[in-house]
């Protein structure tokens, strides 16, 4: 008796926490995905796609397609039963030309977002689906690594880049009430070393909620929250210019020199802080190194190694790239340049919607303005007295603002900036107004001395005059 009475609180408090143990497992698993109601209103489960383009950028032809490959049923590798999960086995979505971006942009890249089509919705209400009986359903998540339709001619002009994430999708199947099986929960898990680059660091091995959004977001951080949590961000970004026999009027951007004035100087090099941040590369963590020439005004590249020369020259190109000196920009880091007159600095692979920034110190006696083709073009002049540098961005408050970002656009030899410096101080005769004054002193005292010595003149005409006529009456 003392045993069963020891024994039944026990069993009433292992039962109990069975039960309590279900109650959370039965709440916690709505929260995770939607359930769903019955084999006609089964669970629904999408797939997230981030697509990754540079403003300015036209979004090529694109289908993303993901593949779902059977691992196995509950605990099991035996794939015997399992359906074909979307469309025998994948399921796509496109994006093309007519798309929008999401929100705006973020720096410099546009974010253009979609769900796919439903991946339970194509199996069969009735059940026959689930061969297997109810249990867990499992399935490895990859992308194939195309669906970019790639127009240009080099591989090297357009950079594409796709995701290599992974997940495990996990179906859990049971009877509804009139004993036909469907998916009651759909439940998304990290594969640990696969991350989808949308999530920072190295993700857990927490749930993912796989059901689609019924929200828009209106930034990157709000698409995990607001829609399905299987993720893939993709990349693409191209570049601008002719690549190879390059023409420096067909360039991706040139930043030029222009001296005027009326006693303008040729021979001297003015100093450029240039700094050029590109969207996407192909590896975003190790930054894209891009290649910059100088050249004159007849497309004739400059030798950076002749001693009067006092740009620092990064390399000599061998074939098959262009064999002239260059010098090397890194994305985000500034750059000093030395420019004359009716000389350009040019770039050939630099993406579109790369940020541009150019700044030129103010030297003495001149006066600097900018006209730029791209962005907000127009011209800029500097207001009389400005000291430092003249260029762009400039934030507001300046007069005139030239408020950044700069972006490039599209088009070979479409972006432009094109530096004039105004000469002034010195008049046409080489004399400057600063000796206008020592010049009138001067002026009058000869004119002075002209005077006197007219007078002199006709004095002494009158007196030798006078002389000659007593001569004349003795």
């Amino acid at each position: 008796m003392n045993a069963n009475t020891k024994r039944n609180p026990l069993s009433k408090s292992l039962a109990s926490l069975a039960l309590a143990l279900l109650l959370c497992l039965s709440i916690a698993l709505p929260v995770l995905a939607g359930a769903g109601d019955s084999a006609a209103e089964p669970a629904l489960a999408v797939i997230t796609k981030i697509y990754r383009i540079p403003v300015n950028t036209d979004i090529p032809v694109s289908e993303f397609t993901f593949t779902f490959t059977k691992l196995g049923v509950n605990d099991g590798t035996d794939t015997t039963g399992m359906p074909d999960l979307g469309e025998n086995g994948s399921i796509s979505v496109s994006f093309g030309p007519t798309d929008t971006p999401a929100f705006p942009p973020i720096g410099n890249v546009r974010y253009f977002v979609k769900e796919t089509p439903d991946i339970i919705d194509p199996l069969p209400k009735n059940g026959s689906s689930w061969g297997a009986g109810a249990g867990i359903y499992k399935y490895l998540v990859k992308e194939n690594q195309s669906g970019i339709d790639l127009t240009l001619t080099l591989d090297d002009d357009e950079y594409p880049v796709y995701s290599t994430a992974e997940y495990e999708l996990w179906v859990y199947v049971e009877e509804d009430i009139n004993g036909t099986l469907f998916p009651k929960y759909v439940i998304g898990y990290y594969i640990p070393g696969k991350p989808d680059e949308y999530y920072p660091g190295t993700p857990g091995s927490g749930k993912l909620d796989p059901t689609p959004g019924t929200e828009v977001p209106g930034t990157p951080d709000e698409i995990y929250d607001l829609l399905s949590q299987i993720i893939f961000t993709n990349r693409y970004s191209k570049t601008d210019g002719k690549i190879t026999d390059p023409d420096p009027d067909l360039n991706a951007l040139a930043i030029k020199k222009q001296v005027t004035g009326n006693s303008p100087n040729y021979g001297v090099y003015y100093e450029f802080d240039v700094t050029v941040i590109t969207p996407d590369e192909k590896d975003p963590a190790n930054p894209k190194p891009y290649k910059a020439y100088i050249v004159d005004k007849d497309g004739n590249y400059i030798d950076l190694d002749l001693a009067t020369n006092p740009n620092s020259k990064d390399g000599t190109g061998v074939a098959p790239d262009l064999e002239q000196d260059y010098i090397t920009f890194v994305s985000g880091q500034l750059k000093k340049i030395h420019l004359k007159h009716d000389e350009r600095l040019v770039f050939y692979t630099l993406e579109v919607g790369a940020e541009v920034r150019v700044l030129e110190k103010i030297e003495a006696n001149t006066k600097v303005k900018y006209e730029r083709t791209f962005s907000t073009a127009g011209e800029f002049p500097m207001p009389t007295g400005t000291t430092g540098t003249w260029g762009f961005p400039r934030p507001e408050g300046n007069n005139p603002p030239d408020v950044g970002p700069h972006y490039t656009k599209s088009g070979a030899g479409a972006n432009l900036a094109t530096f004039y410096n105004n000469q002034t101080g010195l008049p046409p005769t080489g004399i400057t107004v600063d000796n206008l004054p020592y010049i009138v002193l001067i002026g009058s005292a000869l004119a002075g001395l002209g005077v006197f010595a007219i007078l002199k003149t006709r004095k002494k005409d009158k007196y030798e005059a006078a002389t000659d006529e007593i001569y004349e009456v003795e």
